[in-house]
């Protein structure tokens, strides 16, 4: 915030003002008749002079109004490029898996949580699935709402939770995206099987988001090892292939969360990957206080001329 004069030429006029106030003054002459009041206020005295020094005020003041005083403050004009964003999370019972804890899902909610708030400036929808699939919230800027309905999923959200359709899944969160006019449309599926339901089928969705310009990431979530008692069992419960063609055709990325920091890591490569365009343009907004100066010399004025031509009026 700074202070400054539209016109500043008008400010010559001050010392002009002030030279012509003294001159008059010392040059002027009063002549005192025989009255008794009068004859206290002499000519020099100040309390003569104070009516003379607040019209002086007065006109000074008026100047550096004509002089236009500003106080400019400057602010930015925010443009704010978002980018629509449809999560796809799987529901399944096997996302109670506890190689992550408490377990996969438990995670997945947390950090997806996480995720949303660093994302502000973009629409955000939850797509969730099973052996079925529906919108839990369609896309919205009020990241509270998401994040509050996120808190609360669990398995039994899904009634066939006992499969996994992908495809239907996405074919969902592709619906939720196909009229959006967002410069960037995204897909995040996470999920922890492999397709073994639905009428769609996943690389036909992968195909249709091809063509409408959304872009698909996938993360396959489950530890790669399992244990099982004492003994320690490959994981071949999560179809990597499938997800990693998904997110190729897509030009998207795969990506593995064999573990909670992983998993972590993953949703900040995607922040990263996905930055929202903020453009900005600086303007100056300006003030004008020149109003409040006349007022304050109209008063001024008012009690100047007050004093100098009736409470001290001068007698020739």
């Amino acid at each position: 915030m700074k202070f400054n004069f539209a016109s500043p030429y008008f400010l010559i006029l001050i010392p002009i003002i002030i030279i012509l106030f003294y001159k008059i003054r010392y040059n002027g002459s009063l002549k005192i008749p025989g009255i008794e009041p009068i004859k206290k206020v002499r000519k020099k005295s100040k309390t003569y002079m104070l009516g003379k020094i607040l019209i002086l005020s007065s006109i000074i003041l008026m100047v550096i109004a004509l002089a236009r005083p500003q106080i400019s403050s400057e602010n930015k004009i925010i443009k704010k490029n978002g980018i629509d964003i449809v999560v796809a999370l799987d529901l399944s019972n096997s996302m109670l898996q506890q190689d992550f804890t408490p377990n996969r899902l438990e995670v997945a909610k947390h950090l997806l949580t996480r995720f949303i708030e660093k994302r502000p400036d973009d629409r955000i929808s939850l797509i969730v699935f099973g052996g079925d699939a529906y919108t839990k919230v369609p896309l919205t800027f009020d990241h509270s709402v998401v994040k509050d309905i996120t808190s609360k999923l669990t398995t039994d959200d899904i009634t066939s939770n006992n499969r996994t359709a992908i495809g239907m899944g996405l074919g969902i969160a592709i619906n939720r995206l196909k009229n959006s006019t967002a410069k960037s449309k995204v897909i995040i599926l996470m999920t922890d099987g492999e397709n073994n339901s639905g009428e769609m089928s996943p690389m036909g969705a992968a195909n249709i988001a091809k063509e409408l310009g959304i872009k698909i990431y996938t993360i396959g979530i489950g530890a790669k090892e399992l244990r099982y008692g004492p003994a320690l069992i490959k994981n071949n419960e999560l179809d990597e292939n499938l997800l990693k063609e998904i997110a190729e055709t897509t030009h998207g990325e795969y990506f593995r969360a064999s573990n909670e920091k992983e998993f972590e890591n993953i949703f900040n490569k995607i922040n990263q990957l996905e930055k929202t365009k903020i453009d900005g343009k600086t303007y100056y907004e300006h003030i004008e206080v020149f109003e409040n100066i006349l007022k304050i010399a109209l008063v001024l004025l008012i009690i100047g001329a007050f004093l100098e031509y009736i409470k001290y009026i001068r007698i020739p």
